[in-house]
């Protein structure tokens, strides 16, 4: 198994809201966003990737500064597109592994950004 290469995935979710008054004449609303992580890579030592909650502590870390909030405040346009962007970025600073991530703000609008 030491040759083969695995993924993981770890979710969240948080509460916060934004506005698109320059772009869309749209606003402030509210999302729940969910958001699940994908890291890729090989086993370690003992037969795993990441602990799934070393992953998870960070994440929460991740959706706890982001609930509530004003997401125009935290990036500079909060489109569902650049906040996806930004969490994966957070991530990727403490787990490399980090490939992608999938990010809603309705259960049928998703964005999905990936490193290939």
């Amino acid at each position: 198994m030491k040759n083969k290469i695995f993924s993981i995935k770890v979710s969240s979710a948080f509460k916060a809201f934004h506005s698109h008054d320059k772009t869309l004449n749209e606003a402030a609303h509210s999302h729940n966003f969910k958001y699940t992580v994908t890291l890729k890579g090989p086993l370690n030592d003992e037969g795993y990737l990441i602990d799934f909650r070393e992953i998870d502590t960070l994440l929460t870390q991740i959706s706890k500064m982001l609930e509530g909030r004003n997401l125009n405040e935290v990036i500079p346009v909060p489109t569902t597109e650049n906040l996806a962007c930004y969490i994966f970025g957070k991530v990727k600073e403490k787990f490399p592994q980090t490939c992608k991530i999938e990010l809603s703000e309705k259960e049928n609008y998703q964005a999905v950004y990936e490193e290939i």
